[in-house]
C-alpha cells in the first residue's frame, strides 16, 4: 500500500494520522508552526484522500500496518505519532505492536475501546451512508464535530466542502473504515503502552466523551489529558488553533529522547 504523503521541516519526525473520512489536509491548521521544529509527515490513510481505496475490508491493525510499512520506506527509525480520532486509535495499535518505533502519541479526540454511545453513533453513521450516500453521512457527521454556532457562522464554506468531498469520497472505503473502528477494542492492553501520552479531546464532545478521555488516562501509565473548553469533535476549529499548538510544543519538548 502506497500512501500519499505530504512533508515539510527538519528534525525529529511527527507523523499525523487523520481520522475517518477525512485526509491530510486537516492537519494544514497546525504543520507550519510544527513544522517549524519538527520533520512533519502528514499521510493519506487507505481508503483516503489520495491514497488507493481497495474495496477489502479494513480494520486498525491493517491500517497500522501500513503505516508502519510507510516509516520503514522513508527509514524513519522512531517517531512521535499525532492522531486525531480513528487516528489515535492507529496510533496506540503501532504503540503495542511496533514500540521501538515510537517516541510518543498524542491522542486527539480519540477512543481506545467502544462505549453504547460511540458504538450507537458509529453504526448510526454506517447506515446514513448505507441509505444516503455521502450527502447523508455528511449531514449527520458535521453536527458530532462542530458546535451549531460554528456550523452557523460558515454554512456556505461547510456547503462547498460537502460537494468537494462527494465526488472525491468512497462511500464503501468509509463504511470499511467504520468497520474497522467497530471491532477496535484495546481496552485490555492500555497498560502494555509505556511510552509518554498526551490525550486531548473537546469539552463538549458527543461522540467520544470526557468519560471515555478519562477511563483511557487512567489506563495509560505516562498519559496527560487535557480538555479543550467549548468544543466538540474537531478541536483544530479556529479560535483553538494557538492553544493547541502550545499544549503540543510543551509536550513534545518535555520528552527525553
Amino acid at each position: 500500500m502506497k500512501l500519499n504523503y505530504q512533508e515539510s521541516g527538519h528534525g525529529t519526525p511527527l507523523v499525523f494520522i487523520h481520522g475517518l473520512s477525512d485526509d491530510l489536509i486537516f492537519w494544514d491548521p497546525i504543520i507550519p508552526e510544527l513544522s517549524k521544529h519538527y520533520h512533519t509527515l502528514a499521510i493519506d490513510l487507505r481508503g483516503h484522500g489520495k491514497s488507493p481505496k481497495p474495496e477489502t475490508p479494513y480494520s486498525i491493525k491493517i491500517f497500522s500496518e501500513d503505516v508502519y510499512n510507510f516509516l520503514k520506506s522513508q527509514k524513519i527509525e522512531k517517531a512521535h505519532l499525532i492522531g486525531f480520532s480513528m487516528g489515535g486509535a492507529i496510533a496506540q495499535q503501532i504503540a503495542l505492536k511496533h514500540p521501538e518505533m515510537v517516541f510518543s502519541l498524542v491522542l486527539m479526540s480519540s477512543f481506545s475501546f467502544l462505549d453504547s454511545n460511540l458504538k450507537h453513533k458509529l453504526q448510526s453513521l454506517k447506515n446514513s451512508l448505507i441509505n444516503g450516500g455521502f450527502d447523508s453521512f455528511f449531514d449527520e457527521m458535521l453536527p458530532l464535530a462542530i458546535k451549531p454556532q460554528l456550523i452557523q457562522q460558515n454554512k456556505s464554506l461547510l456547503v462547498e466542502v460537502k460537494k468537494l468531498k462527494i465526488k472525491t469520497e468512497s462511500v464503501s472505503a468509509i463504511i470499511n473504515s467504520i468497520d474497522a473502528c467497530l471491532d477496535f477494542n484495546i481496552k485490555p492492553d492500555l497498560n502494555k503502552i509505556l511510552k509518554p501520552v498526551l490525550i486531548v479531546s473537546g469539552e463538549d464532545d458527543s461522540l467520544i466523551n470526557q468519560d471515555m478521555a478519562e477511563k483511557t488516562n487512567k489506563l495509560i501509565k505516562y498519559s496527560k489529558l487535557k480538555f479543550i473548553e467549548n468544543t466538540a469533535h474537531n478541536i483544530l476549529i479556529p479560535q483553538n488553533i494557538p492553544e493547541i499548538q502550545n499544549i503540543l510544543l510543551d509536550f513534545l519538548t518535555s520528552i527525553k529522547k
